[in-house]
């Protein structure tokens, strides 16, 4: 591995005294919305919220309801034990995604960590998982000190002992991910000595090319399944000094930035043009190296919110309260220097649905709420140019799919759509899985041709499964499934 270049404690202490102006502006109208107030007890006895509030007038969850379960369920997860460990890493709540040395899913839901959990990019072409990885189209991003963006994906131990059989589902009558299923997906960047000095970073030790290192959180993915909400309510968050504004509201700092020179900084809206040599939001893809080329991002939609997008105001009002409720509870004397730390990170926005009888995507995403063009500059780089009027919206629900539960198949556990990672830990503990077909499945002899194809491989999952010759027609709400295997 490359040395990393030194990073001055001086000139990083210098950087967070930015770090207010740093984040994206607010074109929202201050009066567009009620204050959402942060609860104290989130910050001094933290806990895992169970349902999103209903603080509307007709008894439904407004906007801000979604930011405080937002809010509450970030401060939970990185609470610290009396040990110190953030309540995401404990390994026997939350396991980490493994994967073997092949690159295909490893038992996660045992007692030890012994394959791999960190990926750098996503080939979806190849036989391995897709899971931890940017979004889409194997995106792979170098920072500023040139050392690549790692990944890793955690999940609620529950997962483990979910049935991935339709007929296990229909006999417990599920066709929703239980209420408090928890997906993390987590971007990492190796710090240098300075950088672990300043506390600015939430951090993990990792052993990468045989050496020990530390890792700073950069971005984190947030999605957790309620009982109201099977949908999972989605949050994003970041850390403060990631990447700039594409489009500045106003004067933002020209450096330093994590993921953008002070001279492509300086040079905005200009510099983020297509063809310019800044090179803005076009990573390279599929890398494998530990340093190369540092890539330039920069945020297209702040908070996720486009000017004309339903109740923008309200949106971006809403998450800018919760961001400096956050930070004004964080600065408190008593506050521990662990939970400190958080000051340094910022909620980007969240996404849910209104209607849960009914489906996510359309044109326009009718059924959406919240920041409806949410994308994580370093976990979803190429894909922030939403476009709501597409057929495909690449916000969250573009890539996860929720099937409403007033559809005639509705089952979002077979469908794979909506959690890219359950088929995974099936996979990996060894057992099979039964997989929604596209297609209606009427005989036996249809069955091969449907589910297996000419080379055998599971339809509508990896292609690292292959059809194990059963199929059934008998969960009503998951249509006709394909039982899979690892080849």
């Amino acid at each position: 591995m490359n040395t990393l270049r030194t990073v001055s404690l001086a000139s990083l202490l210098l950087s967070l005294l930015f770090l207010p102006s740093t984040l994206p502006a607010n074109p929202a109208s201050k009066s567009a919305a009620a204050a959402c107030p942060v609860d104290p007890s989130w910050l001094s006895s933290p806990s895992m919220p169970t349902e999103v509030k209903k603080s509307g007038s007709d008894g439904s969850s407004n906007f801000c309801d979604f930011y405080q379960f937002s809010t509450q369920t970030f401060l939970y997860l990185m609470s610290q034990n009396s040990s110190g460990q953030r309540n995401f890493m404990d390994q026997t709540v939350y396991p980490v995604l493994e994967f073997d040395a092949k690159g295909n899913p490893a038992n996660s839901c045992d007692n030890s960590i012994t394959g791999p959990t960190l990926r750098t990019s996503l080939d979806k072409a190849d036989s391995t998982s897709l899971s931890t990885e940017q979004a889409g189209d194997g995106a792979t991003i170098y920072a500023q000190d040139t050392n690549v963006v790692y990944y890793d994906v955690r999940f609620s131990k529950a997962m483990c002992s979910l049935s991935g059989s339709a007929v296990t589902l229909q006999q417990q009558n599920l066709i929703n991910f239980p209420s408090g299923t928890t997906e993390m997906k987590s971007a990492w960047k190796l710090l240098s000595a300075a950088e672990v000095a300043s506390n600015s970073f939430v951090t993990q030790a990792q052993t990468i090319g045989g050496k020990p290192v530390t890792l700073g959180l950069v971005g984190m993915h947030i999605a957790v399944a309620t009982t109201d909400h099977p949908e999972f309510v989605w949050a994003t968050y970041e850390h403060k000094i990631n990447s700039p504004d594409c489009t500045p509201a106003g004067t933002q700092p020209a450096s330093p930035w994590t993921f953008a020179s002070a001279s492509c900084t300086a040079g905005l809206p200009g510099t983020a043009a297509p063809g310019n040599a800044c090179n803005f939001n076009n990573p390279l893809k599929d890398q494998t190296a530990p340093t190369g080329i540092a890539t330039n991002i920069c945020r297209v939609y702040p908070y996720g919110t486009a000017a004309g997008d339903l109740k923008a105001d309200e949106n971006v009002a809403d998450i800018t309260q919760q961001n400096s409720g956050v930070d004004a509870l964080l600065a408190g004397t008593s506050v521990p220097a662990g939970m400190q730390v958080l000051n340094n990170y910022f909620n980007v926005g969240a996404l849910w649905v209104s209607n849960t009888t009914q489906n996510s995507g359309g044109v326009g995403v009718p059924n959406e709420r919240g920041s409806l063009r949410l994308a994580n500059t370093v976990a979803e780089t190429t894909f922030q140019h939403v476009d709501l009027q597409k057929g495909f919206a690449s916000n969250c629900f573009g890539c996860h799919n929720y099937t409403g539960t007033g559809q005639t198949v509705s089952n979002n556990i077979t469908s794979q759509n909506l959690s890219h990672i359950f088929l995974d830990v099936k996979i990996g503990q060894g057992e099979d899985v039964d997989v929604t077909s596209s297609v209606t499945i009427g005989s036996n002899s249809a069955a091969a041709g449907i589910c297996g194809g000419a080379t055998g491989v599971c339809q509508n999952a990896a292609s690292n499964l292959k059809w194990n010759g059963n199929w059934t027609n008998a969960n009503t709400s998951a249509g006709s499934v394909c039982g899979c295997t690892a080849q």
